[in-house]
């Protein structure tokens, strides 16, 4: 096989791997997010926390808002409409737990009881030692029950870098490859 051959081979695979990578960046990039923010990082127990939410489902179809504790369907800590632009406040305790990070969920369903699009929104919390409690006990994000793992899509994207990326070292050892064979061939 020839060295061009080769490359036009090598340029079409990372084509074929980079076009729809970009597609569905471009498709990511224009959805319109739920967003997750809280006016406190952590606390202790029975401690308050505002949390405000953005851009969620505001039709009257659709489920109210509930903020939830370390998953999807973790114990509700509060719940409420949002307003007409997609926005609300609401105000929480601390629940009682090990000390360690936790994530609070705002979540959202339609009519027909699937997820709003763009949902949940999420915010990391970290629970402090109470002063009077002994616990020492530390759970790291991710490993405690009913923990939501990374959100779907995060092993895909990275599958298909790791691919692109292959491609790319591929590309750079047939130039390199190529290189060589013009400097050892006498003129």
């Amino acid at each position: 096989m020839t060295d061009s051959r080769r490359r036009l081979i090598t340029l079409v695979v990372v084509a074929a791997v980079a076009v729809p990578l970009a597609v569905a960046a471009t498709a990511f990039a224009c959805a319109r997010l739920a967003t997750l923010k809280l006016d406190r990082a952590g606390g202790t127990p029975g401690d308050r926390v505002t949390a405000v939410g953005r851009n969620f489902n505001s039709t009257a179809s659709s489920s109210p808002v509930s903020i939830r504790f370390n998953s999807r369907n973790g114990r509700v800590l509060w719940e409420g409409r949002p307003d007409a632009q997609g926005r609300f406040r609401g105000t929480f305790e601390i629940p009682r737990g090990r000390a360690g990070h936790y994530v609070i969920l705002a979540t959202q369903s339609l009519a027909n009881g699937s997820p709003a699009p763009g949902t949940p929104g999420r915010a990391p919390l970290r629970i402090r030692r109470a002063e009077a409690s002994r616990s020492v006990a530390v759970v790291p994000p991710g490993t405690g029950a009913g923990s939501s793992g990374p959100p779907a899509g995060v092993g895909l994207v990275g599958a298909l870098a790791l691919l692109a990326l292959g491609g790319a070292a591929a590309v750079g050892r047939v130039r390199s490859r190529s290189s060589l064979r013009s400097v050892a061939q006498p003129s």
